[in-house]
């Protein structure tokens, strides 16, 4: 009983601090990108949330099929690579689409001349 308190108690701190230095991080992005309106980070998050429920999604698939091929299926491990491919889709689709909403309207309200001539 006490090295399951202990175990608790060791991942509970590991939450605390990774919940600390997330909220750091977003308070330093805040800061350093005034563009970043309310509107934009609330698109974010949604954006956020949707591709980590479909990363969760591509994992639990994956272990089905590690099951599958315990099992003595033969085209499991093709859709086991199938899943991990999916997972690294699903991370480089999230970060242009980060990329691009964090960059609209950068150089909105600012004539064209004014941004090509650098001021």
């Amino acid at each position: 009983m006490k090295n399951q308190i202990s175990k608790l108690r060791e991942k509970l701190g590991a939450g605390v601090f990774l919940l600390m230095v997330t909220g750091t991080a977003q308070a330093q992005a805040l800061a350093s990108t005034p563009e970043l309106s309310p509107v934009k980070m609330v698109i974010l998050s949604v954006l956020d949330a949707y591709g980590l429920w479909k990363i969760i999604q591509c994992v639990k698939n994956a272990i089905d099929h590690l099951a599958d091929s315990s099992k003595g299926d033969t085209t499991a491990k093709d859709r086991i690579w199938g899943s991990v491919l999916s997972i690294i889709g699903i991370l480089m689709v999230g970060v242009v689409l980060n990329y691009l909403i964090l960059k609209a309207g950068e150089f909105g309200a600012r004539p064209v001349s004014s941004v090509l001539s650098g001021n």
